[in-house]
């Protein structure tokens, strides 16, 4: 068996550092619910993918590439402050009614659909959305 030394070498580096699935709750300031939604949509990539029921609470993450999420989160829009009554953070508008977590989620990062970063909050619960508007275009689809 042969392996690329170069590709050896930064999955041993990104091993040194990386972070479980707990201390990724923290890291990202997520639920574990909200982790294994995004695991499993494919916007978080453990170092060394699960290959069985229930190994995902083995899985590591590479702190290279939750921080290069927490980057993109730090790119969104800024919410206004004080933020608009129509606007919630994107756990409590999934819960009434905005869609599913990680389509609403996956949708944002990729411009689907409008979500706001709180400028004092970090990690995933920075996410905002305008419930009522994602409420209305869900209903029409």
């Amino acid at each position: 068996m042969v392996f690329e030394v170069e590709r050896t070498m930064r999955l041993i580096d990104a091993f040194k550092t990386a972070v479980s699935l707990s201390d990724g709750l923290a890291y990202i300031d997520a639920s574990k619910r909200q982790v294994e939604i995004l695991y499993r949509n494919g916007i978080l990539k453990p170092l060394v993918p699960s290959t069985s029921r229930g190994s995902v609470r083995h899985e590591v993450f590479g702190r290279d590439h939750l921080d290069d999420l927490l980057e993109r989160l730090g790119r969104l829009p800024k919410l206004p402050l004080p933020n608009p009554p129509e606007h919630h953070p994107i756990a409590y508008a999934c819960q009434h009614g905005a869609g599913p977590f990680g389509e609403l989620f996956a949708g944002g990062l990729s411009g689907e659909s409008g979500i706001w970063r709180h400028p004092e909050k970090v990690g995933i619960r920075c996410v905002y959305v305008e419930a009522k508007t994602v409420v209305r275009k869900n209903a029409r689809v």
